[in-house]
């Protein structure tokens, strides 16, 4: 796992977060990517406006749980 330390994400910065430690981290305006790999983790970090932006298998399996949500009756697909 990459450990990123001591930093500011801010002005829209692309983080990727699979498999990484934030360690003391501000994300202030920053896109967090996530592709589905291992969870990032984040420790005594400050999270502000931020955007995600799921890839990989984490966008099919954010897709698959719209569908189910949407879906009539709640359980019919």
């Amino acid at each position: 796992m990459a450990e990123v330390r001591s930093q500011t994400f801010t002005d829209q910065a692309a983080v990727e977060t699979d498999g990484a430690v934030f360690v003391d981290c501000k994300f202030e305006s920053a896109v967090l990517h996530y592709g589905g790999g291992e969870h990032p983790t984040f420790q005594n970090c400050t999270i502000g406006e931020v955007g995600w932006y799921f890839t990989g298998a984490a966008l099919r399996t954010v897709q698959l749980l719209q569908q189910m949500n949407t879906s009539e009756g709640g359980n019919k697909f």
